[in-house]
């Protein structure tokens, strides 16, 4: 078991000589103090420096992109609620047409009901006069030609 840790005790060092080397001493001791601050292994604190180093890379690659994507997708949330805006006002619209076309109508209604009880009325007077005059039969039987010329029966 001594023998296992020896080696592990070497080759921990042997790494650390050979990243030293490679590396250089400011940058070893640049990634020795962001392990100790992260309380992580040498190696893990190496593979986090370029995990962080790969997304900078794609934010540098797809940043430009994923703005004018984002500019896109602004632009197109703006003209969507102009046009909610619009339709809104359109609805308005069509209900103040609907609102004053009921009125309209109800004031027709209301027109037709008083022509109607004139006509009653003075239908009632001019049959009052006609069952008073010595004419009643000719007036009565002229009525009943003109009915039947204008339904086409004559």
């Amino acid at each position: 078991m001594n023998e296992r840790k020896d080696r592990s005790i070497l080759g921990s060092t042997h790494g650390k000589n050979v990243v030293h080397a490679r590396v250089g001493a400011e940058s070893w001791a640049v990634l020795e103090a962001l392990a100790n601050r992260e309380g992580v292994s040498h190696t893990q604190a190496l593979r986090n420096l370029l995990s962080d180093a790969r997304e900078r890379m794609a934010e540098q690659a797809f940043g430009p992109r994923l703005e004018g994507l984002a500019r896109t997708l602004v632009g197109v949330a703006e003209q969507q609620a102009r046009h909610a805006t619009r339709l809104e006002a359109l609805v308005a619209i069509i209900r103040k047409v609907e609102e004053g076309q009921a009125e309209r109508e109800a004031q027709i209604l209301q027109t037709l009901a008083v022509v109607v009880s004139l006509a009653q009325h003075t239908y009632a007077y001019l049959m009052g006069v006609v069952e008073s005059s010595p004419r009643a039969a000719d007036i009565t039987a002229s009525g009943k030609a003109k009915l039947q010329t204008l339904r086409g029966e004559g």
